[in-house]
């Protein structure tokens, strides 16, 4: 089955603004990373947001038996 394109799909999610792995506030602007999930009854979900210098490029295991992602885009 296909899904959604995950950024599409999260165009316009609000999100926190603090980076889940350093506790730095992230700022409108800044470049970030996030990790997020596709759930068959709610679609792509955000888990997870960092800043840019302690954002994962890649996803090592599966975390939620689930489609994955990680996207980059601007807070």
């Amino acid at each position: 089955m296909s899904r959604p394109n995950p950024v599409k799909a999260l165009n316009g999610v609000r999100s926190g603004h603090i980076c889940d792995r350093c506790n730095k506030e992230v700022q409108t602007g800044d470049m970030v990373r996030a990790y997020a999930a596709h759930y068959d009854r709610d679609g792509w979900m955000l888990r997870r947001l960092w800043c840019e210098e302690c954002g994962d490029s890649a996803i090592g295991e599966g975390t939620d038996g689930t489609d994955e992602a990680i996207i980059e885009a601007v807070l």
